[in-house]
């Protein structure tokens, strides 16, 4: 997906790519324009966005008949902050979805991981295996990881599955207690850990069991979640 953004304010346009990467890493800020006559002089010069995020007092000023782009925006009310439309994890997340194409998310929920909790917990997997169809419990799955923009988990015999979702569904279909996302790309179980180690930028390095094939390294915004996940 491919995202232009509309915001005049720094600190908000870091703020919102970042949200964008925890979203989805294959999300791409593909342009940033700090009012709305230069975003006009931008979409002349470049293919139109998947998506275009604004602030609303932008957006008046915005002509719409051109931009086939989902198109939203922020406000400081309570009503508006920073919904993005992305319909595909949505539905797959939230039970009272209407049967439509795009609904509505605040940034925030998004941002807060344990807001958009659908339900209980997943308690096992249907995965294929040649011909077959297995049911996998939690309790047999070390951790889950993406790999050339596929999702696999491993079990602790070492057994490697696919999954149809994407890393933040799992975040947050899977309990709390027993995994934990490390970075884009990992969510753990505890046992699966075998040693934890310093690494360079205040971040850590996990050695797991069964062993991964790339390093696992703790991001470091994660850091201070992870050691007290750890010392629950």
């Amino acid at each position: 997906m491919n995202v232009l953004v509309i915001e005049y304010e720094k600190g908000m346009v870091q703020k919102i790519k970042d949200i964008l990467s925890e979203i989805d890493d294959s999300i791409r800020v593909v342009g940033v324009t700090g009012d709305m006559f230069a975003a006009a002089e931008w979409l002349t010069k470049n293919s139109i966005p998947d998506l275009i995020l604004a602030n609303e007092e932008m957006m008046a000023e915005m002509n719409y008949k051109d931009v086939k782009a989902v198109v939203t925006f922020s406000t400081k009310t309570a009503e508006y902050n920073f919904a993005a439309f992305r319909y595909k994890t949505i539905r797959q997340i939230l039970n009272s979805l209407p049967g439509t194409e795009e609904k509505l998310l605040s940034f925030d929920q998004f941002a807060n991981s344990k807001a958009l909790t659908a339900g209980p917990f997943k308690e096992r997997f249907l995965v294929k295996q040649g011909q077959r169809l297995l049911s996998i419990p939690v309790g047999q799955i070390a951790y889950f990881f993406s790999q050339e923009r596929f999702i696999f988990f491993k079990t602790f015999d070492n057994q490697k599955f696919l999954l149809e979702y994407r890393i933040e569904q799992l975040e947050n279909l899977l309990s709390p207690t027993m995994f934990f996302r490390v970075n884009r790309s990992f969510i753990i179980s505890l046992p699966t850990v075998k040693e934890i180690h310093a690494y360079f930028g205040n971040r850590l390095k996990l050695y797991l069991s069964p062993s991964t094939d790339k390093e696992v390294i703790v991001s470091r915004k994660r850091v201070n979640d992870f050691k007290e996940w750890l010392d629950k």
